[in-house]
């Protein structure tokens, strides 16, 4: 009996930490900002792995400016609406990332994030609406619950996609191994 009150307990306790807020701004917008050291990589090399990560991962590239070292690039996440047998697709939140690289590090910065709704057509395809809510809003009447849900999945994955970048990013390159001379018997 006590072993079940205290699994009771802890489980009670792991609650709240699914409701973790999201990252505000000054102006209260949400935002994801990270600084991260680099040692030893040139703003160049950055600049080439913070390149193909994003073209490997879909993102669609609005701004290259490899002399300032900065890309800006947008994307969007796909939320679900998770029934009892199926999922189905809600909407997406799409997002604005920025990368601004430097000797020794470089800086991401995820912003502008807007839910968009999506419903079926005749066709049973899934299509926008043209209805967007920005994910600062908290509340959402008639589906808050799933509302909350929407915004914890954007939080797990904008922090997945950040360790995915930072082990993306800070691969040292291995060196290109000389060929080795060739000997024949005749020299």
């Amino acid at each position: 009996m006590r072993l079940l009150l205290a699994l009771l307990c802890v489980l009670l306790a792991a609650l709240p930490g699914r409701s973790q807020e999201l990252p505000l701004d000054n102006q209260g917008k949400v935002s994801f900002y990270e600084v991260v050291r680099a040692d030893s990589l040139r703003a160049g090399t950055l600049y080439t792995h913070a390149k193909h990560w994003l073209h490997q991962y879909g993102y669609t590239l609005s701004t290259t400016d490899s002399v300032a070292g900065r890309l800006v690039a947008t994307q969007a996440l796909a939320m679900y609406d998770r029934g009892y047998l199926t999922k189905k697709l809600h909407g997406k939140v799409r997002y604005q990332l920025t990368l601004e690289v430097k000797d020794g590090r470089y800086r991401v910065q995820c912003d502008d994030f807007v839910f968009d709704y999506y419903h079926e057509d005749r066709a049973y395809r899934l299509v926008p609406t043209g209805k967007a809510k920005p994910l600062e809003e908290s509340l959402a009447a008639g589906w808050q619950k799933l509302w909350q849900h929407h915004r914890h999945d954007t939080l797990v994955g904008i922090t997945a996609l950040q360790a995915e970048l930072k082990t993306a990013m800070l691969t040292v390159p291995k060196p290109t191994a000389l060929p080795s001379p060739t000997r024949s018997a005749n020299w």
